[in-house]
């Protein structure tokens, strides 16, 4: 569990459970803060799909710097790192090289299927 749904849960249990005490507006605003509306994140961003569908189509190219992709696909390499981050974290590329930093996608990026 994260720590923002450790507190939110403390504050439900301790404080939210008692909701006639509460007024109107505190109290959506609270739901709204807590994900009680619960819209599903997409698995990918917008760039983080762009990024692992330009590695897809270049996989004869084993490994790639940031500034690779970002020159491939007409982007920053600021834009590159930020969401190829997020890429490794969840899996579906791994961080090869350390100087200079490479990236290869994983098994589970080279099995996606974006239809």
């Amino acid at each position: 569990m994260s720590k923002k749904s450790d507190f939110i849960s403390y504050l439900n249990e301790n404080f939210f459970n008692v909701k006639n005490d509460i007024p109107e507006n505190i109290l959506s605003y609270w739901e709204a803060f807590g994900g009680q509306n619960n819209t599903e994140k997409p698995e990918f961003t917008d760039n983080g799909k762009m990024i692992l569908k330009y590695m897809i189509e270049n996989k004869d190219r084993d490994m790639m710097k940031a500034k690779d992709i970002a020159e491939g696909l007409v982007v920053s390499s600021r834009t590159v790192s930020g969401s190829i981050r997020k890429l490794v974290t969840d899996g579906y590329v791994e961080k090869v090289g350390q100087d200079p930093v490479v990236y290869s996608l994983t098994e589970k990026g080279k099995n996606i299927n974006f239809d």
